[in-house]
């Protein structure tokens, strides 16, 4: 007989489920898909300037009227508050001169004699008329001085700037190391703005004369017109005495004051020496809250891409030494021809440069001040507009 055949199946292995991080390996990978997207798509929205440089408005200390100085209370590199004293001027001179004029014109008002009730009132109404001419003319001179007095700024703010790149271009070895064309360059665009910081002075100091002729002026006819007024009203001349025709002695501020925190750039006087009326002595740069109103960053942008950039996005300021600030585009100005560029490889070839756009688009970027003090103007930096964020595109 047979015996019966018995088939004995194999065991099931055991085993226990898979890690957790390996099932959701593919999850892992798709997000890493996705924050490379995010990332490469804000890469998209970075646009890089061309050429950016470091720009300021230089606060310039000048005197009021010419004397000679007689000690500087700061050094350069000294961080100075609004309405610290700066430096003191020798007044006596001046003093003296504005009191021996108040006296004689004293004098010659005393000689006149005293005239009749039809000429007292002849007199009046042709003292109000003048007063109101006077008044008119005095509000023009001093807009013009206003103009004038800002426009020196900025020429002295230019000449600063371009003078501190071309002795920067002598302290890295003069035309030697930055090239013929580039120091010709330099040299060029600091001595036409030399001669038109000396214009601006020239027609500030004739707008501030005409001002000042025109408030001494106001000054007699207002004196006059109150004494005709006095005559009219009790018909005599009171009695001058002596007490009367003595001039009080004329107090001037001899010394001059920190318009706003800053720091002394420059102090371009020197003790003992003489100053004219609006001689620049000490060049302040704004430092703490000033930073903001008083520095910026121009960048000139090319490319396609450039009309996205829009007032209000986000900037990175990158500084010599690597400081890093932030800001924001606050202006963007017309498409213009690239200034002649200090910084470009001497060793460029004529293709390339004939490959450069013809036209680039500057932006004013305001910056956001940081706790270090930022370097002078006309420093090379590298600025960068954020056109796009997580949530979209700025300015949208």
């Amino acid at each position: 007989m047979s015996e019966a055949l018995y088939i004995e199946m194999p065991a099931r292995k055991k085993g226990g489920p898979r890690p957790l991080w390996l099932r959701l390996l593919p999850l892992w990978g798709l997000l890493l898909i996705c924050a490379g997207g995010v990332l490469w798509w804000l890469a998209q929205g970075r646009i890089v300037s061309d050429r950016a440089m470091l720009d300021a408005m230089v606060h310039v200390v000048a005197p009021e009227f010419s004397a000679p100085v007689e000690v500087f209370y700061v050094k350069e590199g000294d961080h100075v508050l609004r309405g610290q004293p700066l430096l003191r001027m020798n007044a006596r001179a001046y003093s003296a001169r504005i009191g021996e004029a108040g006296r004689e014109a004293a004098a010659l008002r005393s000689m006149a004699g005293p005239p009749t009730m039809e000429e007292t009132a002849a007199r009046l109404k042709a003292a109000q008329d003048a007063e109101q001419d006077m008044v008119r003319r005095l509000a023009l001179a001093r807009n013009e001085e206003d103009a004038k007095l800002q426009l020196r700024q900025e020429r002295v703010s230019t000449h600063v700037r371009l003078q501190l790149q071309l002795r920067s271009l002598d302290s890295q070895g003069g035309e030697r190391s930055a090239g013929k064309n580039r120091y010709a360059e330099a040299t060029q665009a600091e001595a036409q703005a030399r001669r038109h910081m000396e214009q601006a002075k020239v027609e500030f100091e004739e707008a501030s004369r005409m001002r000042a002729a025109l408030e001494q002026e106001l000054g007699r006819i207002r004196q006059e017109t109150l004494r005709f007024k006095q005559m009219a009203s009790q018909q005599r001349y009171a009695p001058v005495t002596p007490n009367a025709q003595r001039s009080q002695p004329v107090q001037v501020d001899a010394n001059l004051y920190a318009p706003v925190d800053s720091r002394v750039l420059r102090v371009l006087g020197v003790p003992g020496r003489s100053a004219q009326r609006g001689e620049a002595l000490i060049l302040l740069l704004p430092e703490g809250a000033s930073v903001t109103e008083n520095y910026w960053v121009l960048a000139y942008f090319s490319g396609d891409r450039t009309d996205v950039i829009q007032p209000g996005q986000p900037c990175l300021i990158e500084l010599e030494g690597g400081l890093s600030l932030r800001g924001a585009v606050n202006d963007v100005l017309a498409p213009q021809p690239l200034p002649a560029n200090p910084q470009v490889a001497q060793g460029a070839k004529p293709a390339e440069r004939a490959a450069a756009p013809a036209v680039y688009t500057p932006v004013r970027v305001s910056i956001v001040p940081g706790d270090s003090p930022l370097p002078v103007p006309g420093s090379a930096v590298n600025c960068v507009v954020l056109t796009r964020n997580v949530w979209g595109f700025y300015g949208l």
